[in-house]
């Protein structure tokens, strides 16, 4: 049985709070597994303690109770940092080296020998769009780049699990996109993405997968299109005929129309049945189908619905 790359079971973790420290465990009890070779999306309001999770799993905090798996060992072990890449929500870089003096860096921690760190290194910063960059030091990266070779020095020993603390976070539209297509290139390769971010609409681009916290637990751990509700999914058609006729095409499919443009008219079947019983009466009455659209509800509207934030995700 797949067990998982990552495997959580009854983790509680947490932080000291306030002048006094006390101790307030933000995870409760968190149970899930990241299918190998998925892009899992991990979600949750602010404070939900994503933040938290990935420290465990990185070994930066160590879980109250309970126990993390990485790639079969436990969370902080040598055999798990070897395993994981990780891209901190704030990456820090000494910006005095270049571009290819902190790859080689990170690669000589992380145990590569030398010869294959030069060749990773070089692979890296084409792949990431940062060949052009390797000379130049770190200080005058943009936060773009900062942000690829945040990716870069995350792949450098070449790990089977990617995790990722809001990784596009601060991007524009074109630098977002570039870094998804990075991310799910990645994903192309066979490595497992653990992915964690505030927008949404990257999440759904990327993630096939999802963990959502909510009130320190667990409250969804299942595929991306389940969460957003395959069962919801409604079909648009948009129909030209005469108002009487489109209105006796309606009745007998049992769907309502309104009207779209100038003689046309659109419904939202519930389902593809419907559709298509709609399709048959308006050919029948010789009208036309212009257009049929599968429409079902966005991941940001799914998550507003279930847990009132819009476009919410992290912590």
């Amino acid at each position: 049985m797949e067990r998982g790359v990552i495997r959580a079971d009854g983790l509680w973790a947490g932080y000291p709070t306030g002048f006094q420290r006390r101790w307030r465990d933000v995870l409760q009890g968190v149970s899930f597994h990241v299918p190998r070779g998925s892009v899992t999306g991990y979600l949750g309001v602010n404070g939900a303690g994503k933040t938290t999770t990935i420290k465990v799993l990185v070994g930066i905090n160590r879980p109250s109770r309970g126990s993390v798996q990485v790639a079969g060992h436990p969370a902080g072990s040598r055999g798990a940092q070897l395993a994981v890449g990780y891209f901190p929500e704030a990456p820090f870089f000494y910006d005095g080296l270049t571009a290819r003096e902190l790859l080689d860096f990170f690669g000589r921690v992380a145990g590569v020998a030398a010869g294959e760190r030069g060749r990773r290194s070089e692979r890296l910063l084409d792949e990431v769009g940062l060949g052009h960059a390797g000379e130049l030091q770190v200080k005058g990266f943009s936060k773009g780049m900062r942000q690829r070779l945040g990716l870069a020095q995350a792949l450098v020993h070449d790990p089977e699990l990617l995790v990722l603390d809001e990784p596009l976070d601060g991007l524009d539209p074109m630098g977002r996109l570039h870094l998804r297509e990075l991310i799910a290139a990645q994903a192309q390769r066979g490595k497992t993405i653990f992915f964690s971010s505030h927008v949404l609409s990257d999440v759904e681009t990327v993630c096939d997968h999802l963990v959502v916290l909510d009130g320190g637990a667990v409250a969804y751990d299942g595929t991306t299109r389940a969460f957003c509700g395959d069962d919801q999914e409604r079909v648009r058609v948009v129909v030209r005929l005469p108002e009487e006729a489109a209105r006796a095409a309606a009745a007998a499919a049992g769907v309502e129309l309104d009207p779209s443009e100038e003689g046309a008219f659109a419904a939202a079947c519930p389902g593809r049945a419907a559709a298509d019983a709609l399709i048959a009466a308006v050919v029948t009455a010789g009208g036309q189908v212009v257009e049929v659209e599968r429409v079902r509800p966005t991941l940001e509207q799914t998550f507003m619905a279930r847990f009132g934030q819009p476009r919410e995700a992290a912590s």
